[in-house]
């Protein structure tokens, strides 16, 4: 029935406020150290621009991803704040979105400017009501459009 399942929404919006997201991402840092003993030059990114992200309370992550593995690799450590994936390629935008806890995907003619298609991404998070002024977003993109590129981390604000 209708009202089980808006009990059942509100018990899972409640839930998800009780996660201790600082706590969950040190522990998949942790677990992923122990296993390997190091991190990959992606997964240290994805790591720090998550750990940043709670640090500075970001209301989101944006990520320039064309294969959807820095994306990936992000979502990995549970940030705790929506994920914005900006891609060219039709198949990550579906992964990135429906398979990914927390992603949203966009898909794009071309990420090629990156600068410009993510103060795009953050007008539309400002006019759609889900940053305000002043507020951190931090960034995750590669020097270049190419696969395996993806070698910075910045934050911008609203």
């Amino acid at each position: 029935s209708e009202a089980a399942v808006t009990n059942m929404a509100r018990t899972c919006c409640e839930a998800e406020l009780a996660v201790n997201f600082n706590g969950l991402y040190q522990a998949v840092r942790n677990s992923a150290l122990n296993k390997y003993g190091f991190l990959s030059t992606s997964e240290s990114i994805a790591s720090s621009a998550v750990k940043t992200a709670i640090d500075v309370r970001a209301k989101a992550i944006i990520v320039c991803s064309e294969s959807g593995n820095t994306a990936r690799e992000i979502a990995k450590f549970r940030p705790g704040m929506p994920v914005y994936v900006l891609t060219t390629t039709q198949s990550t935008a579906r992964q990135c979105y429906g398979w990914l806890k927390g992603c949203r995907a966009k898909l794009l003619p071309s990420i090629g400017h990156t600068d410009t298609i993510v103060r795009e991404t953050i007008d539309d998070m400002k006019k759609a009501g889900l940053a305000k002024d002043a507020e951190p977003i931090c960034v995750v993109h590669g020097h270049s459009a190419n696969i395996g590129a993806t070698n910075t981390m910045k934050i911008e604000y609203v």
